[in-house]
């Protein structure tokens, strides 16, 4: 009776393991599958690592069943206990709604393959040997199943090392094998992933291109999309090169090669990682130093961190102002999108039209025209790509309400600068009531409560209601806010997304304007 009773209760410390685990390796997918994040993920989120109640819990039967050992009558209390208690814990665990679903990856599978294992050796041991010592350490590693998700990622290193490097290599050879590819590298501290959308869209009209999707900018995140997507059809391969560390772009380029490297901005993002913006500038500019002599490294020339850096390679600058090579003027933006000329060296002026909103988009826009002009497209081809672009999805993303009232959705991600780039949008509905939704911005290491005062400033002279997302989070954007004496009736804070969005559809109307500035991913609640 007690071996069947001391497996039932391992079937269910595995079921809650399991449990625990997957939201774990969720956390660890979203942080990119850095081992050090993950770490820091856990000592942020230390309460949640140990649970109290699990912790105790898990201590009442693990204590009579070692005491079994002496005293023979609480073996079978010791293993009751342990059962209702597992069965309460399986049945109380609520799996938290997931903003960006979790992936069962081939690398998750493996995971859960070594958990099998390990698993698998527990229970022989357990049955061949003193079961009333492996329960008790059974339930300790159920308390600790955080920790296992950190231990078996490093367990398993070598092996994904080794995967690691196999599609690298596969796709290098598949690189080699199209030797008329042109690659074009995109880069930056923000915007990134905008301009890879703009450029892609006006070199479609002449070439055959190809881009990683969505946000894809990571080493692996651009390995996949060159061997699953990447033909001998395929004249451009607009690739987005993200990075967190010192030599993440130096190990994209040694991959793709580039020709044309594309710096949209150099400024103080994933400062927890890079430590300071000297860090950021050194790894944006790995993109610019790996083109060959007869690259070209195109750069967003209004950026004062870029104009201060040292850029040997042929080197051309995109602006809003003469100081540029190309750069665009007469511009005028209204709530329906934007026109202005793109000013090129030696030719006619263009006329653009685009649905995009805000300065940031229209730099983007003069960065992609640069590039398409020298890679030989016509003024008409330019325009007609320009027709074409449509907003990324979450980055200041115009929205229409059924009730008539208005969303921009700015929602991925955030950084000062484009921040302060949607709330001059927001602020341009002068004749609607503006609400401005946001949880500041995050991963900024000790500049994270400055930034985040300098939001709350520009938030309060931009919006007419404010809704900040998550107690701790809103303290310096609060304290930013309240330095431009804003009314405190107009702010509410929200412990949740969720209670944000209740407060909003109390307060809206068919003439409201709301902005959703940034939406932290589950790693940072």
């Amino acid at each position: 009776m007690g071996k069947v009773l001391l497996n039932f209760s391992l079937f269910l410390i595995f079921i809650y393991f399991a449990r625990i685990t997957r939201h774990g390796l969720h956390i660890l997918q979203l942080e990119n599958y850095y081992i050090s994040r993950y770490a820091k993920w856990m000592k942020r989120c230390i309460n949640k690592v140990l649970n109290i109640k699990t912790i105790t819990l898990l201590l009442v039967p693990s204590i009579l069943i070692l005491v079994s050992m002496a005293n023979s009558s609480l073996l079978l209390p010791g293993l009751i206990i342990e059962i209702l208690v597992l069965m309460y814990l399986i049945v109380s665990f609520k799996k938290q709604k997931e903003k960006k679903a979790f992936v069962v990856t081939a690398r998750i599978k493996r995971v859960y393959t070594t958990y099998l294992i390990l698993f698998v050796i527990l229970v022989l041991f357990a049955n061949m040997f003193n079961y009333k010592i492996v329960l008790p350490i059974a339930n300790i590693a159920a308390i600790l199943a955080y920790f296992f998700v950190y231990i078996v990622t490093v367990i398993n290193k070598p092996v994904e090392s080794y995967i690691r490097h196999g599609f690298c290599k596969k796709a290098k050879n598949k690189l080699k094998e199209i030797p008329g590819l042109k690659v074009i590298g995109v880069t930056g501290s923000y915007g990134k992933t905008s301009t890879k959308y703009v450029v892609n869209t006006i070199l479609s009209q002449k070439y055959n291109t190809l881009m990683t999707p969505e946000s894809y900018n990571t080493t692996m995140g651009v390995v996949r999309t060159i061997n699953e997507k990447l033909t001998s059809m395929h004249q451009l391969f607009v690739c987005e090169m993200g990075a967190k560390y010192v030599g993440d772009i130096k190990e994209i380029t040694d991959i793709v090669n580039p020709s044309y490297g594309i710096v949209t901005a150099i400024g103080p993002q994933h400062l927890d990682t890079f430590k300071s913006l000297d860090n950021v500038r050194k790894a944006k500019l790995e993109l610019v130093e790996s083109l060959p002599e007869d690259g070209i490294a195109f750069v967003n020339w209004e950026d004062e961190n870029i104009r201060n850096s040292k850029i040997t390679k042929n080197m051309v600058k995109f602006g809003l102002s003469k100081e540029a090579d190309y750069y665009a003027k007469n511009i005028d933006i209204t709530e329906r999108g934007s026109s202005f000329d793109v000013v090129i060296p030696n030719k006619e002026p263009i006329r653009i039209k685009t649905r995009l909103l805000g300065n940031l988009n229209i730099l983007n826009i003069v960065g992609a025209v640069a590039i398409a002009d020298k890679l030989g497209l016509t003024a008409e081809e330019i325009k007609v790509g320009a027709k074409y672009i449509r907003p990324v999805p979450h980055r200041l993303e115009l929205k229409q309400n059924p009730n008539g009232s208005i969303i921009i959705d700015d929602a991925y991600n955030s950084n000062i600068k484009g921040a302060k780039m949607a709330l001059e949008v927001l602020k341009s509905f002068e004749h609607k009531k503006r609400i401005l939704i946001t949880p500041g911005i995050v991963d900024l290491g000790d500049k994270q409560s400055e930034i985040n005062q300098e939001l709350g400033r520009a938030a309060a002279d931009s919006s007419d209601f404010i809704i900040l997302v998550g107690a701790a989070q809103a303290v310096p954007i609060y304290n930013g806010i309240k330095e431009k004496h804003y009314p405190e009736s107009n702010v509410f804070i929200a412990k949740n997304l969720q209670e944000a969005l209740s407060k909003m559809n109390e307060i809206l109307t068919r003439d409201s304007v709301v902005l959703l500035e940034n939406d932290l991913p589950d790693n940072y609640l």
